[in-house]
């Protein structure tokens, strides 16, 4: 049987709907080949709680030791959303360390998790991304520049932040300095993008069945202004639509431009891929790549994998013997 790490927590906004994606992703996993075990991390604070007492892991060779046994771990399965899980810092890690982990590598995730940066790589695969700039906190912004380039509605995103956390949507100038000052609270640089007025759609991706491959289109429709924190992690915040009521045209668009990311990007696992189509002229424009997507009961991967009439516990057993494999 196979010791698995199920790494859950980090040090961004995410914390809590990280801790919810490893307890699903724990009660689903096939007890007959894999121990696992929810490792929590909180800045240095890396651990392991059993029977009411909190054990650390060292991490030298990120290794346990309970009651005097030593616990080594065969795989790591990644479900923290967000620093240090999403960007490429826990993969690194791991890389030196020589344990194999879920999901896309270092330089991968380090690229898909910058908005701004995973826009300009997405946007040379001849994929279309919407106009937008570019925003360091230590730089006087030009809100004029804004208006010309993006116009009103726009959104203030930072950078590197997921779940929407740190996202404004901005209707007038007066509301642009606020929304700049609550996006650098969660990063030092922001982008803004102009506003897409459509149907938002995502597609899960996965390699775990040979190559890339998408699960299924998923519209979202959110009950909020907009699809933000409230709106994805409440019963009520939204309605997910799988499969999603397209055009056989447009789910074809978006299969070839969602595995082309995917593909292209180096992504490995377990992917989704979030796309607006403009309701004008029907082109769908890139809006992110999620490498750690939510595995919670709401979240929208777990319902593809469902919609798709593929088993959830093989599903989960696939991405982790992807990693073995590896």
């Amino acid at each position: 049987m196979y010791k698995i790490a199920v790494i859950a927590g980090g040090d961004s906004g995410e914390h809590e709907v990280s801790l919810r994606t490893a307890d699903n992703v724990i009660s689903q996993l096939d007890r007959e080949k894999f121990e696992p075990y929810k490792i929590v991390l909180r800045g240095s604070d890396w651990s392991h709680e059993v029977g009411g007492k909190s054990y650390q892991i060292d991490k030298n060779d990120f290794s346990l030791e309970i009651e005097g046994t030593k616990v080594s771990f065969d795989a790591v399965f990644i479900a923290i959303h967000g620093t240090p899980g999403e960007n490429g810092r826990l993969q690194g890690y791991f890389d030196m360390i020589g344990i194999p982990y879920t999901g896309s590598g270092s330089f991968s995730s380090a690229l898909t998790f910058n908005k701004f940066y995973c826009n300009l790589a997405v946007n040379q695969l001849g994929v279309p991304i919407s106009p937008s700039l570019h925003f360091y906190r230590d730089e006087e912004p030009d809100f004029e520049l804004v208006e010309n380039v993006c116009g009103y509605p726009c959104f203030v995103k930072s950078c590197n932040s997921g779940s929407s956390v740190g996202v404004v949507k901005v209707r007038e100038r007066g509301e642009l300095k606020p929304a700049f000052e609550e996006a650098f609270r969660y990063d030092n640089q922001l982008i803004v993008e102009k506003m897409v007025h459509g149907r938002e759609l995502t597609c899960g991706v996965t390699s775990v069945y040979g190559g890339a491959k998408m699960i299924a289109v998923t519209e979202v429709v959110a009950n909020n202004d907009f699809y933000d924190y409230d709106a994805k992690y409440t019963d009520a915040g939204h309605d997910l639509l799988t499969p999603a009521d397209i055009s056989p045209e447009l789910r074809e668009t978006l299969k070839r431009y969602s595995e082309l990311i995917f593909r292209r990007l180096d992504c490995k696992g377990v992917a989704r891929v979030d796309f607006m189509v403009d309701e004008t002229n029907k082109v769908p424009y890139f809006l992110e790549i999620n490498t750690v997507p939510g595995m919670t009961a709401l979240s929208i991967v777990p319902d593809q994998v469902k919609h798709a009439g593929l088993d959830i516990k093989q599903f989960y057993s696939k991405l982790i013997e992807e990693t073995l494999n590896k």
